[in-house]
Parts: C-alpha cells; sequence; structure tokens
C-alpha cells in the first residue's frame, strides 16, 4: 500500500480524494487542518462518500511522525507551502503539494535544491494538464492542427464569493497572479512547452469590496521562444450568477489553424474543421492517479519537477513585475 497523508484542503487537496476509486493501493493514512477552523469540507465529504475514516491529528509534524506516510500532501496555507515541502523532502516523503509551491524566488530555489537531494518526487497540482479538454488540444496541436503556434491567450475568471480570511493578507496568500494567474501560465506552457524570455505584469485590488491585499484582475503579457507572444488574464470578477464557478479558456493561433478551448469543449478551425463542431474529448488519467502511477513508475510523463518549479518561477516574476512596473527577464 501507498501510505498518504493530507495537510490541509485549503485549494485542491479534493483531487486526491476524487482519485480514490481509481488508486486501490493507496490508503489515506491521516490528515491535519492547515490551520485553526480550516473546514475542510470537500475532503471530509469525500471521506464521508467513500467510507473512510482516516485519524485527524493536530498538525503535519505529528501526524507525519506517527504515520510515516510515503506521500505528503501539502494543500495549507500558501504560505507555508516552502516550509511544508521541505520538511517532506528532507525526509524522502513524496510531496503532491499545491501551487505556488513558494510565496518567493528565495523559497523556490531552496525547494529545487532540496529536490535535488531528495530521492522523492515532488509535484505542483498543476490541475489543468489533466482537464480532458486541455489535454485535447494539446494532443490536436501535438499533431500538427494548426501548424507552428505564433499567439496564445489565456484567461482565468473565478466568482470571488466568500474567501478564507487569509485571502485578504498578501503575506499568507501570495497574491492573485501566483494563485490564479499560475494556471494561464501553465496552459500557455503545456500547449506550446519552449521558453519564457520575458515578462510584464500588472495587477489591481480595486474594487476592494472588503477583501484587504487580494488583487483581484491582472494582466500579463509573455514574450517566448521564436517570438511567439502569449497573454493570461485572471480575475475574480465572475458575477455571482454565472453558471459556473470558474471560466477556464485559452485559444492558440498557429500558421495553418487556430484552435480554442471554452466551457469545457475544444474547438479547432483549419482546411478540415470549420470550428462549429466541438471536438471529440481524449481520455486522459486524473491528476493525483498519474501522480501515484508515477511513483511506480509508468506515469504519461505530463506533469514532473521541472515543469512544477517553471510555472511557479514565472508567476513569482509575473507578480514581481506587476508590483514593480518593470519588463522581469526569465
Amino acid at each position: 500500500m501507498i501510505r498518504v497523508c493530507i495537510i490541509g484542503n485549503s485549494g485542491h487537496a479534493a483531487t486526491v480524494t476524487r482519485a480514490l476509486p481509481r488508486l486501490p493501493q493507496v490508503e489515506i493514512a491521516g490528515f491535519c487542518r492547515a490551520w485553526d477552523g480550516e473546514p475542510m469540507t470537500e475532503v471530509l465529504e469525500d471521506f464521508a462518500r467513500l467510507g473512510l475514516s482516516p485519524k485527524e491529528y493536530p498538525d503535519y509534524r505529528t501526524m507525519t511522525e506517527a504515520e510515516h506516510p510515503d506521500v505528503l500532501v501539502v494543500d495549507g496555507l500558501f504560505c507555508d507551502h516552502e516550509d511544508m515541502t521541505l520538511y517532506a523532502l528532507a525526509s524522502n516523503i513524496h510531496v503532491y503539494c499545491d501551487k505556488p509551491l513558494s510565496l518567493t524566488l528565495e523559497g523556490l530555489k531552496r525547494i529545487e535544491q532540496a529536490a535535488s537531494q531528495s530521492s522523492a518526487v515532488l509535484w505542483a497540482m498543476q490541475t489543468a494538464r489533466y482537464d480532458p479538454w486541455f489535454y485535447t488540444a494539446k494532443c490536436l496541436i501535438d499533431e500538427g492542427a494548426i501548424g507552428d503556434i505564433r499567439l496564445l491567450s489565456a484567461r482565468k475568471s473565478y466568482r470571488l464569493g466568500q474567501r478564507a480570511p487569509f485571502f485578504r493578507e498578501r503575506a499568507l496568500h501570495g497574491g492573485l497572479i501566483p494563485w490564479v494567474a499560475i494556471h494561464g501560465i501553465d496552459f500557455i506552457r503545456f500547449l506550446y512547452p519552449k521558453a519564457v524570455q520575458q515578462v510584464f505584469a500588472s495587477h489591481s485590488t480595486l474594487p476592494g469590496g472588503g477583501s484587504g491585499e487580494l488583487e483581484v484582475s491582472a494582466q500579463l503579457m509573455l514574450t517566448m521562444e521564436n517570438e511567439v507572444s502569449a497573454q493570461v488574464s485572471a480575475d475574480y470578477l465572475r458575477p455571482a450568477n454565472a453558471p459556473t464557478h470558474g471560466d477556464d479558456r485559452v485559444r492558440a493561433a498557429g500558421t495553418c489553424g487556430v484552435i480554442e478551448v471554452e466551457n469545457e469543449q475544444v474547438w479547432l478551425i483549419n482546411a478540415e474543421h470549420d470550428g462549429r463542431t466541438a471536438m471529440p474529448l481524449r481520455e486522459c488519467p486524473m491528476i493525483f492517479e498519474d501522480f501515484i502511477h508515477t511513483l511506480e513508475g509508468h506515469g504519461t510523463g505530463l506533469l514532473d519537477l521541472t515543469e512544477s518549479i517553471e510555472d511557479s518561477r514565472l508567476a513569482l516574476l509575473a507578480r514581481e513585475a506587476a508590483d514593480t512596473h518593470t519588463v522581469q527577464q526569465a
């Protein structure tokens, strides 16, 4: 059995519990809340649905020392990702950590060095690569459906809703760009896996609406290898009565076609397709399923340490560009 312990549910820890029906070799050995009063609603509901009753611990160190897990799921306060990850890597415990991996570039370098010295595998929860619509777009692009990519744009829009109190403090939350726009960065890099050379960005806390230091809108411009331009927008401006919590979109324009992802569908215009019929979605594993398969030696290769580090690094560079109104060299 692969023993897994879960720290918190401040982000995407439910990607673990949702994958459990596909992973009979995985046992949830324990869990703990990441901060006082954390509801952990999704994870606890999944435990109940699956008939699981793992032991709850007061903190992650006590849990880890008692349970000796093979995998530590890090989903605490975003400011704590770094320390929790370093703690696990030092003990050669595999880490499945929400993004960003750190809130500082210096901390990210510490994680990269620790990972290089550990026998453990580290992934960030870059979930979009495992959404069937983004995976399908990736497959079509790799098959040459739009030729050589020249331009990309991505959108990540959420309802603001009732956020946990720590979202109002930059020191705890890290900002809209490392938390939300990082998904758009990953959309871009997944579809066009070439080097980013320059980053410029802007962000705003207005309208405040009682959200404290939380930015509610951001725009990023990325100059990439081969003179390809990419743009990412992120916001918390999606109206409360929108039919879904989030709106994820991406558009890639190439030398012989355009592909768009919208409303969990893929639309293709090229010599064979007129863009009026959604493309059939391809099958792909769930992200935590692929993480476990990777530990077992038969993962898909869709995500790895290098990709996880680079997404966090570019998001932190973009936040620095927005804070300082400067172009950052990547």
